[in-house]
This record gives structure tokens, sequence and C-alpha cells, in this order.
């Protein structure tokens, strides 16, 4: 149920900013999610584990990024 409730909520936000706005909420909500489950379950945090979560982050807000100025581009194609 959270999860449907989760997609109805990033498809509207979607129809409502640019896509690169929401690239940068959904990676900005992935560090609020590990940073909760560290402080609610009380992970320790090797510096191991920090480098290879900063890695992940980086690698998905590049991702995202990306992908969303590929889209933004597609749209105003379309328009033109």
């Amino acid at each position: 149920m959270f999860y449907h409730l989760y997609n109805q909520v990033a498809t509207n936000t979607l129809e409502r900013v640019a896509p690169l706005t929401h690239a940068v909420g959904n990676v900005l909500k992935h560090v609020f999610v590990i940073g909760f489950s560290i402080i609610i379950f009380g992970n320790r945090i090797s510096t191991q584990t920090g480098i290879g979560t900063a890695i992940a982050i980086a690698g998905v807000a590049i991702y995202s990024l990306i992908k969303a100025r590929i889209e933004e581009e597609k749209r105003q194609a379309k328009a033109a």
C-alpha cells in the first residue's frame, strides 16, 4: 500500500515540476532514507560503508540528472 502511495505522489509531483527538480528530490529522498535508517536502527557506519554509500548516492544523482536532462531535451524538441 505504501509503495502504491509513493508512486502516486511521485507521478503527481512529476506532473507539477520539471524532471530535473524531480530527480534532485529523488536523490534527496535516498539520502533521507539512509540517514533515517541509521538513526532509527542504530546502524554503525564504518569508513568503508560511508564511502560506498557516498559513491552509490553520487551515482544515483548523476544518473538521475543525466536522464532528466535527456527527457527535458526530448520534450523541448517535440514542442518546437
